[in-house]
């Protein structure tokens, strides 16, 4: 995990510093550019006139954490080197304020946790401010073998079968039934390799917790809770998808998707079983049915029957005799197939639906799974309501008037023929259409009303140079 982070350098190091903190795929390789957090934006310049910021006083630095991948592994870990890059800060003793957009926010936070776990409180921190952004509350997984990997996940395994293996033993013993010492005496020893074992598992996993626990998360929000700025529309999109898609589980697999496999099935065992009754017939019982075949045959050629017609009686009494047995045989299969087909459909519904959740999230942690997503931080009493109406509705009219330019793109997009110059890459084509100002969730810093919003909230925490918070 690599960050990069660029510090205005000034004759008279600033006492106060500014973090901009962005989201998920808004990284560049350096911090001056045109995207909200770089220094030289529009934004940053509208920012810097609305407090009367100076350089000699305020000094802006961008956090940079790779191109802000959607793994909560990197947001933990560039949470980390954001923590000590505040702790430089208040051994520098200069205060700062945090700004971070989506998940950024979750980056400070991390920052905020990292802090506490390690007992390292930021000082000099004056604000956090966040916006838009999505709160991932982790808890560890509920069972010991959920946590493990490939060797500790097998060494746990082990001792669970051996354990069960040796308590059945014992119970056999207990109950009545004679068996030798020796055996029973395996039983004991392997019920108690079996609770070492995963005792040994428990404590090791244990002292070695990744996680940020409850109690760490409640000393955070007792530290930091009325530093928080939240700024967040109602309407943002990355809130809402994140929390409503834990309540998604429609079904992708339907119940009944195994009958189209019964009608192969019947197919292929018709297949096998005329297959078998013609070798049997060939190699071992040609004499017996060609002898009876010819007795029928005679008898009929007697009669005034020709070959033919022996030909089609044959046919009607094979099929008379196989219809009935084709047809049970697949009432068979489907009512085989509807049992299966229930809990089969559930698990993998449910195991495709956890893949989507999980690259939704960001998920990539083992040992813990996502307990709840919200506007707030997890457990965090100090509450931040979402934008007034007077802020949203700039935000929400900005959005529409974005998207309605994006949908006549979309539509020329869609419009394409060969004739108007060769097949198009319609993905590719409709992904440079977008601009992301469609989204309220990326249009934030582009409203001049949520700028003096964010400007006061400032403000008002002492980031001004006609007011800067000195000690």
């Amino acid at each position: 995990m690599s960050t990069n982070t660029e510090i205005n350098q000034t004759t008279s190091n600033p006492s106060i510093k500014l973090v901009t903190v962005h989201g998920t795929g808004a990284g560049d390789v350096t911090s001056s550019g045109d995207k909200w957090w770089q220094l030289g934006s529009v934004f940053m310049g509208k920012l810097q006139q609305g407090l009367e910021l100076e350089p000699d006083q305020v000094d802006i630095v961008p956090f940079q954490w790779e191109d802000g991948p959607n793994s909560e592994e990197k947001r933990r870990a560039a949470g980390c080197s954001l923590a000590k890059l505040l702790l430089s800060y208040d051994a520098a003793q200069q205060d700062y304020y945090l700004v971070g957009h989506s998940h950024g926010g979750s980056v400070i936070y991390n920052a905020l946790l990292k802090s506490v776990a390690d007992n390292t409180p930021f000082e000099r921190l004056k604000l956090w401010c966040t916006v838009g952004t999505p709160f991932l509350d982790y808890r560890p997984n509920t069972f010991l073998f959920q946590r493990l990997r490939s060797l500790g996940l097998t060494i746990c395994t082990t001792g669970i079968v051996l354990f069960i293996l040796g308590l059945w033993i014992a119970a056999i013993g207990f109950f009545g039934d004679q068996l030798d010492e020796t055996v029973l005496d395996m039983g004991y020893a392997m019920m108690l390799y079996g609770l070492i074992n995963y005792g040994a598992l428990w404590l090791y996993e244990h002292r070695k917790k990744s996680w940020f626990t409850l109690k760490q998360k409640r000393q955070t929000e007792e530290q930091y809770g009325e530093r928080w700025c939240g700024l967040w529309h109602k309407e943002d999109e990355a809130i809402s998808a994140l929390s409503n898609i834990r309540q998604i589980n429609a079904p992708i697999v339907p119940n009944n998707f195994l009958a189209p496999i019964v009608s192969s099935l019947q197919f292929v065992a018709v297949i096998f079983v005329g297959l078998y009754f013609a070798i049997d017939i060939a190699f071992h019982d040609s004499k017996e049915i060609l002898g009876i075949a010819h007795f029928f045959l005679e008898d009929m050629e007697e009669e005034g029957f020709g070959v033919g017609f022996f030909t089609w009686m044959m046919l009607v009494m094979i099929l008379a005799f196989c219809i009935p047995i084709i047809w049970i045989f697949t009432k068979i299969l489907s009512f085989l197939a509807g049992i299966v087909g229930r809990p089969l459909s559930s698990l993998l519904n449910n195991i495709v639906w956890t893949s989507i959740k999980q690259r939704a999230w960001g998920d990539d942690l083992l040992k813990e799974d996502v307990y709840a997503v919200g506007s707030h931080p997890p457990l965090f009493k100090h509450q931040c309501d979402f934008l007034s109406e007077n802020i949203a509705a700039p935000l929400r009219k900005h959005s529409e008037k974005n998207a309605i330019k994006t949908l006549h793109k979309v539509r020329v997009v869609l419009g394409m023929s060969e004739q108007a110059g060769g097949s198009p890459d319609i993905r590719c084509e409709l992904s440079e259409s977008l601009n992301w100002q469609e989204l309220i969730h990326t249009s934030y810093f582009d409203v001049p009303e949520f700028i003096d919003l964010l400007t006061s909230s400032l403000r008002d925490s002492g980031l001004s140079n006609k007011n800067p918070n000195k000690d």
